[in-house]
């Protein structure tokens, strides 16, 4: 709870005993921001930032999200693994309703598969979490639109068959959908009807002004106590906060070029709500490319040459936090016991000397590369590591698109760089930034002791279990140094104090259901 919260929530309840009914009311509704159009607003085609975040409050999956960023139920009640492993059965919640007004069951969760994955229908990002379902190929091929490995066994059980062990399907961010809604409003549905389960059903969509929600009363967890959301497009940051300072917005989600002048203004104190986004920050190494990043001592050098929280509070002025392992804090599987990483001048010069580059002498050139946004920071590690290492550093600035597509192909040999989770769980940092046969192991760094336990954990459903496998992993990738993690970037939003029950976390704002605006 914020600050001055509480205070807030005292004096308006003495008011409510004192004051007519009339005197504190709930407003039509929240008002908040999004920096441009979504590009979609159906559940099949959805791929981007802004359409989620629209998108999340008329949507729900198997899962959702707490305050803490836990993963919770939604419209999967529970759900248990085949004894093979090879797939789940799923217990749907019951009494769902769309916002059609027809039930929610497991023909529902079927037809949505299927559509992700009929050819022409253009499945967006929830499509990939399909691919190792039982048939998933063959309706991908336009071979058939029956999906084998998904059964219904009645109306609120499904079952899902894998082709090989997808311990973390129940997890994915699927979006499901009516099963009616085309039949009854045809193929351009989208921005005629609201085909979800979530709080909000969708209203109108005004191209470069506004996307309206309104609430929907028959929501299961319980009617929004607003009546609406409207999505404001507003382009700039500054422009944001200024319509919030005026009244205009109830809530902002803070650019990241706008942070700083939020963090800076004392008036703003008492109204932000901060998180750690789910996305991590480390300072690749590629092995392959600089002969003396095979050395364990020269990486260690490198990881305690520069400072976190000089960078946090120079370069991010505050809007950052150090970070000491490769999964974000609110994600599933994060370690919190992980000891911080210190900035050791000395012990890094040593370190250097006793791998046979005093001062460093002998160290071959190198270039840390980066994109035009980012060239503060490749300019302060050079700078760092050129005045404390005596390494031999160039600050080097290339396109973003060449720049990942050298990466993925294992061609850029020192680098800052970032990995945002798609899913709430550690295996998305682990097996994807740091598993030795990932396309995204953008280091190349490899540890056979590390991949059999990502491996083991892709198997293992039990999700106690499987959280000691990743950090015993993510042990073994610290302990090597095999990456040098560097910071999280901060989310601020501004929240008026007329608004409680809006939640921030690692992954952007919870659905709006919750929320309750007073005049």
């Amino acid at each position: 709870m914020r600050a001055g919260t509480k205070l807030l929530a005292l004096c308006a309840s003495a008011l409510a005993l004192t004051l007519p009914a009339a005197a504190v009311s709930q407003a039509a509704e929240l008002r908040t921001n999004i920096n441009a159009d979504p590009a979609m607003v159906d559940p099949i085609t959805y791929s981007e930032l802004i359409a989620g975040d629209v998108m999340a409050n008329v949507y729900e999956g198997f899962v959702g999200l707490d305050t803490e960023g836990n993963v919770i139920p939604a419209l999967a009640e529970s759900w248990e693994p085949h004894e093979d492993g090879l797939g789940f059965r799923f217990k749907l919640r019951s009494g769902v309703k769309f916002h059609s007004g027809r039930s929610f069951g497991a023909k529902d969760v079927k037809y949505t598969f299927e559509q992700l994955l009929i050819p022409g229908n253009r499945g967006g990002l929830n499509a990939e979490y399909l691919d190792t379902v039982v048939g998933a190929q063959a309706v991908k091929d336009g071979k058939t639109t029956d999906l084998e490995g998904v059964t219904v066994v009645d109306e609120l059980t499904l079952d899902v068959r894998f082709t090989k062990a997808d311990v973390l399907f129940p997890i994915y961010p699927f979006y499901f959908m009516d099963a009616g809604i085309v039949e009854e409003h045809g193929a351009d549905w989208a921005t005629k009807a609201s085909a979800g389960t979530g709080p909000f059903k969708f209203k109108a969509w005004n191209l470069g002004r506004d996307v309206q929600l309104e609430a929907f009363a028959d929501y299961w967890g319980g009617a929004p106590k607003i009546d609406g959301v409207r999505f404001l497009i507003v382009p700039s940051g500054d422009t944001a906060v200024s319509m919030y300072e005026a009244g205009e917005l109830d809530v902002v989600y803070v650019d990241t070029q706008t942070i700083r002048r939020v963090l800076k203004d004392p008036q703003f104190k008492d109204e932000m709500l901060t998180a750690p986004a789910a996305q991590i920050r480390y300072l690749g190494m590629n092995q392959n490319l600089y002969e003396p990043f095979k050395d364990i001592r020269v990486r260690e050098a490198i990881c305690i040459g520069f400072d976190r929280d000089a960078m946090v509070d120079g370069l991010y002025d505050g809007a950052a936090f150090p970070l000491y392992g490769q999964v974000t804090p609110g994600v599933a599987g994060y370690n919190p016991d992980l000891p911080a990483i210190p900035y050791d001048p000395e012990r890094a010069k040593k370190l250097l000397a006793e791998a046979g580059y005093p001062n460093g002498e002998g160290l071959p050139p190198i270039k840390v590369t980066d994109t035009e946004p980012n060239k503060n920071d490749i300019t302060y590690y050079a700078n760092q590591f050129s005045s404390v290492l005596g390494m031999p550093v160039e600050v080097e600035i290339v396109e973003r698109g060449s720049h990942i597509k050298r990466m993925n192909a294992g061609e850029v040999p020192f680098f800052p760089w970032g990995w945002s989770a798609g899913y709430p769980d550690a295996l998305y940092f682990l097996s994807q930034v740091w598993y030795g046969p990932s396309t995204y192991n953008r280091s190349r760094w490899q540890n056979d002791a590390f991949d059999a336990l990502i491996e083991e954990a892709q198997g293992t459903a039990d999700a106690k279990a499987r959280y000691a496998l990743y950090n015993k992993a993510e042990k073994i990738l610290l302990d090597d140094w095999g990456t040098c993690p560097t910071t999280v970037r901060m989310q601020v939003a501004l929240v008026k104090p007329n608004v409680e029950g809006v939640s921030l976390t690692p992954f952007r704002f919870l659905p709006f259901g919750d929320a309750q605006v007073t005049e």
